[in-house]
């Protein structure tokens, strides 16, 4: 079998398994989304960080959400390239170093 001919039926296999399975994952994800109970993990979560799930977010909420999750994705970054010598399974690689990760 060629790799046309392969990609062709991997192309074929997958809409076939898009077409049985859209109606039942649709129908779920519209219930999932569309209710308005809680399940228990998700309540817990909610008192834990203080949210209130049934009220709208305001903008200035929204915007100290964002920049909370980019100051910490920013720092766990770099610090992760910092420490990548230390780490296990480094395969012998050096850190990265100041500049450029706080560059990257």
């Amino acid at each position: 079998m060629g790799p046309v001919l392969a990609g062709v039926l991997q192309l074929l296999a997958l809409i076939g398994a898009l077409a049985l399975v859209y109606v039942p994952v649709g129908n779920y994800m519209a219930r999932v989304y569309s209710s308005d109970k809680h399940l228990r993990v998700e309540r817990w979560t909610y008192k834990a960080i203080g949210a209130n799930p049934d009220a709208e977010m305001t903008w200035p909420a929204y915007l100290r959400g964002v920049l909370a999750f980019s100051a910490v994705s920013v720092l766990f970054l770099y610090l992760l390239q910092r420490l990548q010598g230390l780490l296990p399974g480094s395969m012998g690689f050096d850190s990265v170093d100041p500049a450029q990760s706080f560059n990257t």
